[in-house]
């Protein structure tokens, strides 16, 4: 195998690919890269894979001979981060990589590319295409909120509720949730099924404002993605979903309307001498006004008053908790410059919306007080 590439064509691409790969695996074939050569097509493809999501990319170059090894992904991604500016030609012999540019010369052990588990082409005949920058942004108002344990399969991925008219994405780990809902027709049959963030967030790393599309095909056990020059596959996760309409208190009667910034600037100043326990910050609201409080007993305590309008006599002398952290992750997340809460009781969840929305989309975020004994 041989082909030469300038650094700035394969730097970016081999820091992604490798960003997959993990780093410690009973499989030391995980460990490395795939590295193939196609001289008729002269290009390279490059393939990592933790057996859970896989990621392909190509890129075109000067192939003068075909040929694939699997080779150390870190160190591979570090000597071209590192090489200079320059041409860099690549000549594999048996188990050797040697990797040139200027007066800098690498050889590399590699492994039997055999080793490496098989990708699989994809038949895309049944796939469908959406707004990649859609697609990113629905993935980003529903990711905050899924679970980093391992206990509850369901709770580790994002629900898709695909359709031909309406597409729904659901998040939650029972204290956080987030949905996402669109009048958008696709070209898909009906089905649910749940996506592992790991995947997802591989995709938006890739998308920009230069290609609208992002081509996907859901499978049974797999969902594929095509964008640019990039090809991602994820397993799904195969789990029932819990029913999270049921937890969504949509009949919530005190409602009240905050200024954004306002709000989010308010909880971040007191957060600074909140519980580093429990991360407690406390809402009480009285008439016309909203006082955010913390307080530990080795630092001591913080408020601040914020003015919110006659709206707010609905909630008078109400008191209710949150985690400061997940309170800020959602606010971050709401687009337009007033947040519209809904409360019922001091114990129950809490939904967070826009004041504002794009036509045929609705986002709705829910949060758990603190104080709450029970999850969802």
């Amino acid at each position: 195998m041989k082909f030469s590439i300038e650094k700035d064509q394969i730097l970016n691409k081999i820091q992604f690919i490798n960003s997959i790969v993990p780093i410690r695996n009973p499989l030391p074939i995980l460990t490395n890269i795939l590295l193939e050569a196609d001289e008729e097509k002269n290009i390279i493809r490059l393939s990592s894979t933790d057996l859970e999501v896989t990621a392909v990319s190509e890129i075109e170059c000067q192939v003068k001979e075909g040929g694939k090894t699997a080779i150390p992904a870190k160190n591979i991604t570090e000597i071209i981060r590192y090489m200079p500016e320059d041409e860099i030609r690549f000549s594999v012999k048996e188990n050797k990589c040697r990797i040139k540019c200027l007066n800098t010369d690498f050889s590399l052990i590699c492994a039997n590319p055999e080793d490496f588990p098989e990708i699989p082409e994809r038949n895309w005949e049944s796939s469908f295409t959406i707004n990649a920058k859609l697609f990113s942004k629905i993935v980003e108002k529903t990711s905050f909120a899924v679970s980093d344990q391992f206990g509850r399969p369901a709770f580790s991925g994002i629900l898709w509720e695909l359709d031909e008219h309406l597409q729904k994405m659901v998040a939650t780990d029972g204290k956080r949730l987030g949905k996402y809902e669109i009048q958008l027709p696709l070209n898909i049959e009906k089905r649910s099924i749940i996506m592992p963030i790991k995947g997802l967030n591989l995709v938006r790393r890739i998308i920009t404002d230069e290609i609208p599309d992002l081509r996907i095909l859901a499978e049974e056990s797999a969902i594929s993605f095509d964008y640019n020059s990039y090809k991602i596959y994820s397993r799904l996760i195969e789990a029932n979903y819990p029913d999270y309409e049921a937890v969504i208190p949509y009949d919530n009667s005190k409602i009240v309307e905050i200024d954004l910034e306002s709000l989010k600037n308010a909880v971040h100043r007191v957060s600074l001498l909140a519980s580093e326990d429990t991360f407690t910050v406390m809402l009480n609201f009285s008439k016309n006004q909203l006082k955010i409080s913390s307080e530990d007993v080795e630092k001591g305590s913080a408020d601040e008053i914020l003015e919110i309008g006659a709206e707010s006599t609905k909630i008078e002398n109400f008191q209710i908790g949150f985690n400061y952290k997940y309170l800020l992750e959602i606010l971050n997340l709401i687009d337009s410059e007033k947040v519209q809460i809904k409360f019922e009781n001091s114990l129950d969840p809490v939904l967070f919306y826009n004041t504002e929305y794009p036509e045929n989309e609705e986002n709705i975020f829910l949060l758990m007080p603190l104080r709450l004994s029970e999850n969802i």
